[in-house]
């Protein structure tokens, strides 16, 4: 009698596991994130980030006098497929004086960008746009469907 209760027991449980509704995987902006998720926050998680930044506690982005670079990577999704789509990565940087630089990359899964910071000085800031395509070309971000960042959203960075 006993295997029969731990059976129903059992079954019992996978139910009840299967009847909870599933959170969605929630990522918002932030001072060094870019949610591009698609149609609604946390489908298809889609993101860009920059990295080599310090965040102050106003939510700024600042960078040493002695840095000549930040990371910008874009990235496909985790879910299991959905990670082996092919990103490409636009980024545009542009100090307080001189023409903009460009730089762009390509990958399967995520693309990640260095961008140069040139003649970096205290004060100084930096606008770095960007653009990407995920899902092999079929999402784009900034877009009307990407809910958080459905126009350009560009990264603020400041020399201190």
């Amino acid at each position: 009698m006993r295997p029969i209760h731990l059976l129903v027991g059992v079954g019992l449980t996978a139910v009840g596991v299967l009847a909870v509704p599933a959170s969605p995987v929630r990522a918002a902006n932030s001072p060094t994130f870019r949610d591009c998720s698609i149609f609604v926050e946390g489908f298809d998680p889609d993101y860009v980030q920059i990295s080599g930044v310090t965040v102050t506690p106003q939510g700024t982005l600042t960078v040493l006098p002695s840095q000549t670079s930040v990371q910008v990577r874009a990235s496909e999704s985790s879910d299991p497929g959905d990670n082996l789509g092919h990103v490409t990565l636009s980024v545009a940087v542009a100090g307080s004086r001189g023409p903009a630089r460009m730089l762009s990359g390509a990958g399967t899964g995520s693309v990640v960008l260095r961008v140069p910071l040139i003649g970096s000085g205290t004060g100084k800031t930096y606008t770095i746009s960007w653009a990407a395509t995920f899902d092999n070309g079929n999402h784009l971000c900034p877009s009307p469907q990407t809910p958080d960042n459905t126009a350009p959203n560009p990264f603020i960075v400041t020399v201190t």
